[in-house]
């Protein structure tokens, strides 16, 4: 999360960061999201201590948390923190110890070489910082948004996240900023999928979540949104085209990492 001011607003609004926003969603091979959660539960077990960075409201990290032994989730946003640990509160005492710290990412004042897991979904992604804070062999499991996402209602207000970047792959630009660190890749891939909003309501109260536009304003942007929605309107509902990026990574081991 890099606009701690941004999820403040949203998190005072809708008490967190879900917009309950009326939608389908159809994916051509796998959902992002649960693969990217199946991928953190995988990686834990034993007395592995994770770090979820960017971790909003805390639902997706209070999900995994049962597969580690301690958690440490991160976010600029106070209020996001609020949610979270209203939300810890509500899901009751589990098995692990999660922590709700209020950190920059990318300077966060962890001690080197704590965890064995670094999770960040949708969120920041500090290739020193991460490589600083994993234990040797360690994992970092990150899920972006990738270029084409819903380029077509950016291309129809003018701007937007990552506006005008289509022709940059995201998935290749992070994975070798990675590997210049020295990580290992071990999954690279871009997942597209197709999200219906019910409708024009639920597409605004979507849109006022989610930074696609951080400025997004329902009554100054209805005539933008209203052209968006004579294209992008379906027998299923109004289309949005989604392109998400999941790298998953590994700092080499020791011995790994003395070979030439």
């Amino acid at each position: 999360m890099t606009n701690p001011e941004f999820y403040s607003q949203v998190a005072l609004k809708f008490g967190g960061y879900t917009s309950n926003a009326q939608r389908t969603k159809i994916f051509r091979t796998v959902d992002p999201e649960a693969l990217f959660g199946e991928t953190v539960t995988a990686l834990g077990g034993g007395t592995a201590h994770l770090l979820d960075v960017g971790c909003a409201d805390g639902l997706n990290v209070l999900a995994v948390a049962p597969a580690y032994r301690q958690v440490t989730a991160i976010d600029m946003a106070a209020e996001m923190l609020d949610a979270a640990r209203a939300n810890q509160l509500r899901a009751g005492p589990g098995p692990t110890e999660v922590s709700f710290q209020q950190r920059d990412a990318e300077h966060t004042g962890l001690p080197d070489a704590a965890f064995d897991v670094i999770s960040s979904r949708r969120g920041p992604l500090f290739a020193d910082e991460f490589w600083r804070l994993l234990k040797p062999g360690g994992s970092l499991v990150y899920l972006g948004i990738g270029e084409r996402d819903v380029q077509d209602i950016k291309e129809v207000f003018g701007r937007g996240q990552q506006y005008g970047q289509w022709g940059t792959s995201i998935l290749e630009t992070e994975q070798l900023r990675l590997e210049k660190q020295g990580f290992l890749t071990v999954r690279a891939e871009d997942i597209w999928f197709d999200e219906y909003f019910h409708s024009r309501a639920d597409l605004c109260r979507f849109l006022e979540v989610v930074p696609i536009f951080e400025e997004f304003d329902a009554e100054r942007d209805a005539g933008s949104l209203d052209r968006f929605i004579s294209r992008a309107q379906t027998e299923r509902g109004i289309h949005f085209a989604r392109h998400w990026v999941l790298l998953t990574v590994r700092k080499p081991d020791r011995a790994a990492h003395a070979m030439p």
